[in-house]
């Protein structure tokens, strides 16, 4: 009965702290191409929201 319970919570966890790590991954990822667009000047279509 404790088995069973135990790998429940593991498992919640586990979903929990891959699902902060993708929401994470994704934000930095566009923050990081935010960043870097002025230096070629090449991306800036894709950001006219932000200007």
């Amino acid at each position: 009965m404790e088995t069973s319970m135990v790998i429940i919570i593991y498992i919640v966890m586990f979903l929990i702290a891959f699902v902060l790590c993708f929401a994470s991954v994704k934000y930095f990822i566009t923050m990081w191409k935010f960043k870097n667009r002025k230096k070629d000047g090449s991306e800036d279509d894709d950001f006219k929201r932000f200007d």
